[in-house]
């Protein structure tokens, strides 16, 4: 049995979570909610969450390599086959990494210093980039399909996360094809049991 070490409301392990979801790994993956990153396992040096241990002494990190290993031992269900197809789905998961990121740093900034400490100027630059994916995923998923994948993955997961950690961005206002498409993917129930809790 696998083990992937997670904290509950992280973008980067629900990405993990979901993939496991979506791949039907469940019985070969233990989810553990660790309680602090000093109880991370020594297989994870860099004392980054999501890290999956395959088995003892040997893991992965970064979640991007967990889904991709994930989804190899699945037969490959997350990603198409045809290359354009990828190409869009690569572009629209690249912008979604990219406003998770973002919104991270805004909160690392905002949560873990004090108001006095705080770059005005990083909370301004990411509140921007965040502001550009936001209407380029508002373009991409203008009428997407409500398929699994790891480009749909990866903007479920930020978009939670935005709600929770970044809730003045009020991305909904201003995007209203990717409200419409992210409404939808929430009524599915491996996006549904995996939300933030806040």
């Amino acid at each position: 049995m696998m083990k992937l070490h997670i904290s509950g409301n992280s973008p980067y392990a629900r990405r993990v979570r979901v993939a496991v979801r979506a791949c039907g790994l469940e019985d070969q993956v233990e989810e553990v909610t660790i309680k602090g990153f000093d109880h991370l396992p020594s297989e994870s040096p860099g004392n980054k969450i999501p890290v999956l241990v395959v088995e003892p002494g040997l893991a992965i990190s970064e979640c991007l390599l967990i889904s991709r290993y994930l989804d190899d031992l699945a037969g490959g269900k997350l990603s198409p086959t045809d290359p354009r197809a990828q190409v869009k789905q690569l572009e629209i998961e690249s912008v979604a990494s990219v406003l998770m990121d973002s919104l991270f740093a805004r909160s690392m900034e905002k949560n873990q210093r004090d108001e006095a400490s705080r770059s005005v100027a990083v909370l301004k630059k990411e509140a921007d980039r965040s502001a550009r994916c936001y209407d380029r995923l508002n373009e991409l998923l203008d009428g997407a399909s409500t398929d699994i994948n790891f480009a749909s993955i990866a903007v479920v997961s930020c978009l939670g996360y935005a709600d929770w950690r970044n809730p003045e961005d009020d991305w909904r206002k201003s995007s209203p094809a990717l409200v419409a498409w992210f409404d939808k993917m929430m009524e599915i129930p491996l996006f549904a049991e995996t939300a933030p809790v806040y």
